[in-house]
């Protein structure tokens, strides 16, 4: 006779080929998950190579940053790419973002009080998931973002592009 398994619910006994009481659903290998049990395969794609023409705008982006003073403020604008990396430009500095993607500073770079450039080395990955947070993740912090909902998935094509995580 097979060896059962006893539901710590309701007493009722299974088979070991029964992963989760039907009556109480509560799962054999985990009893305190409750529900069927599913084996759910998650497969990490490379990046892919993907034709991005830059310059590269994306408006109607928010983001919060840190000032030079210490104070965090939000602002509004776009996010630039060019061949130097992404650009995070503020509507406040009157900047022209085409312009501004263009130039290739040498690193992580203030370009206005409220505008900051962001080589793809600095960015660690790019979230945006609605019940975890939406920000850029970098090796000593995060900006939080916010996009229109259309916009994520070109910016997943700038990560792609410069081959940066992103989820």
């Amino acid at each position: 006779m097979p060896e059962l398994w006893k539901c710590p619910s309701c007493g009722q006994l299974y088979r070991p080929d029964e992963p989760s009481c039907p009556i109480c659903r509560i799962t054999r290998e985990n009893r305190n998950v409750i529900g069927k049990t599913s084996v759910e395969r998650s497969i990490v794609k490379p990046a892919e190579d993907v034709e991005v023409h830059l310059p590269y705008v994306i408006p109607d982006a928010s983001y919060n940053l840190v000032l030079a003073d210490g104070r965090s403020v939000w602002t509004s604008g776009w996010i630039a790419a060019g061949p130097a990396g992404l650009f995070l430009v503020s509507s406040k500095d009157g900047l022209d973002p085409k312009d501004v993607a263009t130039r290739k500073p040498r690193g992580r770079a203030a370009l206005g009080p409220h505008s900051l450039f962001l080589p793809p080395g600095d960015v660690a990955r790019i979230v945006h998931e609605p019940k975890v947070g939406f920000w850029i993740e970098l090796k000593e912090g995060k900006i939080s973002l916010r996009l229109p909902k259309g916009a994520w998935e070109e910016l997943d094509a700038l990560c792609d592009h410069f081959k940066v995580r992103h989820t």
